[in-house]
């Protein structure tokens, strides 16, 4: 269980800001040099894919060297915070005393639920029932990711990796977000709400799992507006309340952080690479900023 609650953790901040907007933007690579405007060092933002394992960072033009020469690593979460992160996560992901799975679908949406979850976890609702429908759909996820990246754990991943180089090094770990911020972005819809997500994310879980080998191609290649494109094919779209949760609304926020914290000292910024591009994305907030944004390809 413990193992199931820190792959948790880990998707919280690999899934958020999965949709696009229209248009072109930056693209082509997965680390960028952010210079100009009051800055006397350049910063640099890395975008992880956090079930990539760290060795991939080696792989990526100038990574390794943007790292090393940093001052300090920024992430979403301070990875460091593991144990406390579960018990949040455990409170948030269990489903009310009172509700029931009958209550929130039909005889013959419960029943196909429960069989799909029995297919894919070797489980149905009989156990997975104590967790709310997020918990479920996210837990659903490293399961996903574990067939097409079978190099990579959540303990090794690119997140981790990165916030652990800064601490074997005694540089600072800062956080953009708590983990109470992100289990209201993941948790924050109704149950009913939930509900209707996950039968509809098994009703195309076939489609979902075929889309995978291409997001982490995407990735790899630093396709970040295909990435973006591909996933605005998604079969189980949110509102665009949803969006600006995952989206729009963090990347505003963050950027009220992060000019201060380049400000102070060097610092190489990881965060999940669908938070880049787009028009609300980083990329171009730290454009629109004033910052020069150089993609960093050798």
């Amino acid at each position: 269980m413990k193992k199931l609650f820190t792959s948790i953790i880990v998707l919280i901040i690999a899934t958020s800001s999965v949709y696009a907007q229209n248009g072109t933007y930056k693209t082509g690579s997965l680390l960028w040099k952010i210079s100009g405007k009051d800055l006397s060092k350049p910063s640099y933002l890395f975008g992880t894919l956090h079930f990539k394992s760290g060795d991939f960072l080696a792989t990526v033009p100038g990574a390794t060297a943007a790292l090393e020469s940093s001052e300090q690593v920024v992430g979403e979460m301070n990875m460091a915070n593991m144990s406390e992160m579960q018990m949040h996560l455990q409170q948030a992901m269990m489903m009310p005393p009172n509700i029931t799975y009958q209550r929130l679908y039909s005889d013959e949406d419960y029943q196909f639920v429960n069989e799909q979850l029995a297919s894919f976890f070797g489980i149905g609702l009989e156990h997975l029932g104590i967790l709310n429908p997020a918990g479920i759909q996210v837990a659903m996820l490293p399961v996903a990711y574990s067939v097409h990246l079978p190099e990579g754990t959540i303990e090794e991943g690119l997140d981790i990796f990165i916030q652990s180089h800064a601490t074997q090094n005694q540089k600072p770990v800062l956080e953009l977000e708590t983990v109470d911020s992100q289990i209201r972005v993941l948790f924050g819809a109704s149950l009913q709400r939930q509900a209707d997500l996950l039968l509809c994310a098994l009703k195309n879980i076939d489609q979902e799992m075929a889309m995978v080998p291409e997001l982490i191609n995407h990735y790899v290649q630093g396709n970040l507006n295909d990435l973006y494109r591909y996933l605005r094919s998604d079969v189980c779209p949110a509102t665009p309340a949803e969006i600006n949760a995952m989206n729009k609304d963090r990347n505003e926020a963050w950027m009220k952080k992060l000019p201060d914290m380049m400000k102070h000292k060097s610092s190489f910024i990881a965060v999940g690479a669908l938070h880049l591009a787009g028009a609300d994305g980083l990329l171009n907030l730290l454009e629109k900023a004033g910052y020069t944004v150089e993609a960093v390809v050798r």
